[in-house]
């Protein structure tokens, strides 16, 4: 196999021309001649066989090519952001500093109270907590980059060490005085004459055999959105019917909302994921320990309506 025609040198190249307009303005970002510069990408263009930039005037104008090149540099970058930050902590070796990742779901309703039975109170040590969708959880996970992960079973990630903390599951919140209220339970055709606001399903969370999504018995959505917190918001606010999961809507219940149950509903579990590599601390166990233990006070959450 010849050389390749994109090496790692060509990288630097790649991201200064983009984020330029004139191969002037890339060389005084790479502190060299601006003919330099034009050798260099002339002769990438080369040995790419396809062209990165298009002149227009003075101008250069990225292609579709460069554009997309350009993306996996960054993911490459990334990675070896995350690669030095590894490193660091593994030199430092940083007891003294725990990392978690979680869905916001947890962040706001069940971590706090454990935080403050374990971590809040011990001097020197330092807690830092990351927010982000499940994928995203699981990833930090799988790159060491946090010591624990607290999101929904998700498929491809039985490697981690899965521990089930309690159930998932997808619930109304609506206003105490509105006609739905009356009922215990309630199903897709019960909302379909109501504006209803929906919470964009985890696409790793899959409906039981049987079971269809959701929305899918409803002619329309008013508004959907990525997160149950701003559901349960938007339905205090008086603009539809929140479709959330459980452990935000239990978090968020205020008099004059009410909870109802949603059949049949969507299930999955939250639970905690734990890195291969990471060395386990005395914080960290307590930490864990305690969640389950708030996790079993969430009976409603369990149990529903």
């Amino acid at each position: 196999m010849g050389r390749p025609p994109f090496r790692v040198q060509h990288m630097p190249l790649l991201q200064a021309v983009m984020q330029s307009q004139t191969i002037t303005e890339a060389a005084n970002r790479l502190h060299v001649s601006q003919p330099a510069v034009s050798k260099q990408l002339k002769q990438l263009q080369t040995d790419l066989g396809f062209t990165l930039f298009e002149r227009q005037g003075h101008k250069l104008i990225p292609t579709f090519e460069a554009r997309a090149m350009l993306d996996q540099v960054n993911r490459v970058n990334a990675s070896l952001d995350v690669l030095n930050r590894i490193a660091i902590d593994f030199r430092s070796a940083r007891r003294g500093h725990l990392q978690i990742a979680c869905i916001p779901a947890v962040a706001g309703y069940l971590l706090p109270a454990s935080l403050i039975k374990t971590v809040g109170s011990e001097a020197g040590l330092m807690t830092t907590v990351h927010t982000g969708n499940s994928a995203q959880v699981v990833e930090w996970v799988e790159t060491q980059q946090v010591d624990i992960g607290i999101a929904l079973r998700i498929q491809g990630a039985e490697d981690l060490g899965f521990q089930s903390l309690l159930e998932w599951r997808l619930e109304c919140l609506l206003p105490g005085s509105h006609p739905l209220a009356r009922l215990k339970t309630l199903r897709p055709k019960d909302l379909a004459n109501y504006p209803v606001v929906g919470v964009e399903l985890p696409a790793a969370v899959l409906p039981e055999p049987g079971v269809p999504r959701w929305d899918s018995e409803l002619g329309a959505v008013r508004i959907r959105v990525d997160s149950s917190h701003i559901a349960c918001q938007f339905a205090m606010a008086g603009l539809g019917i929140a479709v959330a999961d459980s452990l935000t809507i239990a978090g968020s219940l205020r008099k004059p909302m009410a909870r109802r149950r949603l059949e049949p509903a969507a299930r999955s579990d939250i639970g905690i994921y734990r890195p291969r590599y990471r060395p386990k601390s005395e914080a960290l166990e307590a930490l864990i320990k305690e969640l389950k233990s708030q996790a079993r006070t969430l009976e409603p959450v369990r149990s529903g309506v």
